[in-house]
């Protein structure tokens, strides 16, 4: 593994204390003008090298295993199969899996996001505090006290010589799969629930397929497949025959948590199936299309998913204008719910 950095200018570092660097081969200084060394007290010392206490060489096993599929803890184990993986690097697992890494220091800490989520809620059932502010810090309390009892039984991590944590709450993966089966599940008709399951299971094959084998093109989301050069303009037809182009795009895609997330993202139409989810009966439809939380469906990867859901259904005709209608009252709903 290598790594060039060009720079068109100065570097200026200003170190307070000592600067060490270290190779288990050579280190080469070439300059096109002059290279300078001067130690202002005790000048410039040579000699023969030592490694410094401590110091691995940093290795990482780039290569996933495949893992078992089915529960919701197939994501906390895709998370602890990567962390295992990477003991001895500051590579951290995608935040889709199982959220993103904290400091322990945070542990029991609400964002404040969650905190005013808490107060719109308590402002809904009208509780004001004698100030006319929302008083919503009893609960807030009491939400990180419960904060506090799970993040203490989440699997601690070495990174950057830091004790860190994930946030289960913070993912997508982990805390759709769990939302979907514990809350959405028991809501949905026998058909509803058949297509639920179903869609669970594909969304974690199509995960494995592209972390693991290396080979994911989606049926659906073709315009995910042309913009990362995996199919030709047509969105179906590869690029090359032999598959590497493929290959080389998913190698190492989870220490790239933006194109893992694009790639995670794209794997949904395919996963919910459209032409199945078109013959669910409308309660179905509307209590999962209510599931995700506000502020996902706010995001740009979220309603691209969502369109290519709907103009691959049968349910009417869905034009491109009334979608983006949706959107804008989306928006100004979740603008008109915002704490000033």
């Amino acid at each position: 593994m290598s790594r060039t950095r060009i720079v068109k200018g100065k570097i200026v570092e200003v170190i307070e204390k000592d600067y060490n660097i270290f190779s288990e081969s050579n280190i080469i200084y070439n300059a096109a003008e002059m290279v300078t060394e001067k130690g202002e007290t005790k000048g410039v010392s040579y000699g023969i090298s030592g490694k410094p206490e401590n110091l691995g060489v940093k290795k990482c096993n780039y290569t996933p295993a495949a893992i078992g599929k089915g529960a919701c803890d197939y994501y906390v184990n895709r998370m602890k199969n990567f962390m295992d993986r990477h003991t001895d690097c500051i590579h951290t697992p995608p935040v889709y899996y199982y959220g993103p890494l904290r400091d322990i220091k945070e542990k029991g800490k609400l964002s404040e996001y969650e905190k005013a989520v808490i107060r719109l809620k308590v402002l809904a059932q009208m509780r004001l505090s004698i100030f006319g502010n929302v008083d919503g810090h009893v609960e807030i309390e009491a939400a990180e006290k419960e904060r506090l009892k799970k993040d203490n039984m989440l699997p601690h991590y070495s990174k950057a010589n830091k004790t860190v944590i994930p946030t289960p709450n913070g993912s997508y993966g982990y805390k759709y799969c769990t939302s979907f089966t514990n809350e959405l599940m028991p809501k949905l008709t026998k058909h509803g629930q058949t297509w639920l399951n179903q869609a669970k299971k594909k969304l974690q094959d199509y995960m494995e397929m592209g972390v693991v084998d290396k080979f994911f093109i989606s049926k659906y989301n073709t315009s995910y497949n042309i913009k990362n050069s995996l199919t030709k303009k047509d969105g179906k037809t590869m690029i090359d025959k032999t598959g590497k182009t493929v290959e080389k795009f998913y190698t190492n895609i989870e220490l790239y948590n933006t194109k893992f997330q694009s790639f995670a993202f794209a794997t949904h139409p395919d996963a919910y199936n459209p032409l199945e989810m078109s013959k669910l009966p409308a309660q179905d439809l509307i209590r999962i299309l209510l599931t995700p939380e506000m502020k996902e469906w706010m995001g740009a990867e979220t309603w691209e998913q969502a369109w290519i859901m709907a103009k691959n259904m049968n349910y009417g005709s869905v034009t491109k204008s009334s979608w983006e209608q949706l959107k804008t009252d989306t928006k100004q709903a979740v603008e008109s719910t915002k704490i000033i």
